[in-house]
C-alpha cells in the first residue's frame, strides 16, 4: 500500500462547535456535545489471513488462541474464516480469507499481505449509532446492514484516522462453547492494548472520545523510539487502546506510515515471564524479535509479523 494518509476528521476544538471531514467543516450542535456512540464492549479484533486454518493452527500453538468456530463462505459472502477465544480480556480473534477470486479479503491481502484488518465492537442500538454518526458528518460505510446473525456498519479507516471499526447488535450468540484459552508456548495471560499508528495524536484522542466515549489514562514521549503515544480505556472492555505519532523522521512510527497507512499496527499481551515466553517461542524454531528488552516501562520482546502470521506481537511481564 502507498503512503499517502488517509483523510482524518480534524477536531477544530469544543469553542468551534465543529470538525473537519475530508476538507469539508461539519457543525457539531450544541444539543449533541455530550452525545456519543454508547459501547457495550469489544468483541473481537479481526485479521486477514490466505489460510485461516493454518493461521488457526499457528496462534493457538504460540498464544493459546482457543479455536472456537469457524464459518465458509455461502451465499451472498465472499470469505471464510474462524473465532478463536483470546485469554485474559473477554475478546475473540478473527481469521478472515478469501472465499472467492473476487473477495474483498483478497484484495486486502493483495494490497498489503496478511494483517490486522478491523475491530468489531457491540453497540446498544445500531441504528442510532448510525443516526450519531450521521450527525458527526460520517457516512455509515455500506449502511445499516443484516447478515441474519448481526445487524451492522462501519466507519471506514479513512473517517476514523486509519482503523476500521465494525459496529453490530446481535440476534444471537454461540453458546455452550469451551471458551478456556491457554496461553500457547509463550504463556499468554491476556490482550492489554491494540495499537494504532496515527499521524495526530490529539486529534485522534478527541475522536475516540467524542464517538466512542474512551477515557484517556495517560500520554507520554519516548525521544529515543522517536514516539508520542497514549492510552485509552474502552467502555465495557478490559482491552486498551493506544495511539503512536511519529516524533521525528526515520521512527519505527514514521516508517510504518509510509509503507501501510495510518493504521493497526501491534497487539501487546502480557505474558507470564519474557524469559520464559522466548524459551517458548525459541522451542519451535523462532527467535524473539528483538531479544529480551531492558525497558523503564516492563520487561519485553516481540514477536514479529512474519513469525506470526502477520501480526506484530508485544509481549510484556508485570
Amino acid at each position: 500500500m502507498g503512503g499517502a494518509a488517509w483523510p482524518f476528521p480534524q477536531f477544530l476544538g469544543a469553542a468551534t462547535l465543529a470538525y473537519n471531514v475530508g476538507g469539508r467543516t461539519v457543525p457539531i450542535f450544541e444539543e449533541h456535545c455530550s452525545r456519543m456512540i454508547p459501547l457495550k464492549r469489544v468483541d473481537h479484533i479481526s485479521m486477514g489471513h490466505a489460510d485461516w486454518e493454518e493461521q488457526s493452527t499457528r496462534l493457538q500453538q504460540l498464544l493459546g488462541f482457543k479455536l472456537l468456530h469457524s464459518f465458509g463462505a455461502a451465499g451472498k459472502s465472499d470469505f471464510a474464516g474462524s473465532v478463536s477465544q483470546v485469554r485474559g480480556t473477554g475478546i475473540e480473534f478473527e481469521i478472515i480469507s478469501p472465499g472467492g477470486p473476487k473477495s474483498f479479503v483478497r484484495k486486502f491481502l493483495e494490497e498489503g499481505g496478511p494483517r490486522l484488518h478491523h475491530i468489531a465492537v457491540e453497540v446498544h442500538d445500531i441504528d442510532a449509532a448510525a443516526e450519531e454518526l450521521q450527525r458527526l458528518g460520517i457516512t455509515p460505510f455500506g449502511g445499516v446492514t443484516d447478515d441474519g446473525q448481526w445487524r451492522l456498519t462501519y466507519i471506514h479507516p479513512k473517517d476514523s484516522g486509519g482503523i476500521l471499526w465494525q459496529l453490530f447488535t446481535p440476534y444471537e450468540f454461540y453458546e455452550g462453547e469451551d471458551r478456556n484459552a491457554g496461553g500457547g508456548v509463550a504463556g499468554l495471560k491476556r490482550v492489554e492494548h491494540v495499537s494504532m499508528a496515527c499521524v495526530d495524536l490529539d486529534n485522534q484522542i478527541a475522536f475516540q472520545e467524542r464517538v466512542f466515549g474512551m477515557e484517556q489514562i495517560r500520554r507520554w514521549t519516548d525521544e529515543p523510539e522517536g514516539y508520542h503515544g497514549a492510552i485509552m480505556a474502552i467502555p465495557g472492555s478490559l482491552l486498551q487502546f493506544e495511539m503512536i505519532q511519529p516524533s521525528r523522521p526515520g521512527s519505527f512510527a514514521q516508517k510504518f506510515i509510509d509503507t501501510r497507512r495510518p493504521g493497526m499496527h501491534h497487539i501487546c499481551c502480557e505474558v507470564e515471564s519474557v524469559d520464559k515466553a522466548a524459551e517458548g517461542l525459541r522451542s519451535v524454531g523462532i527467535e524473539p524479535y528483538g531479544g529480551v528488552i531492558e525497558s523503564d516501562w516492563h520487561r519485553h520482546t516481540f514477536l514479529h509479523p512474519r513469525d506470526s502470521g502477520g501480526v506484530l506481537f508485544q509481549l510484556f511481564e508485570e
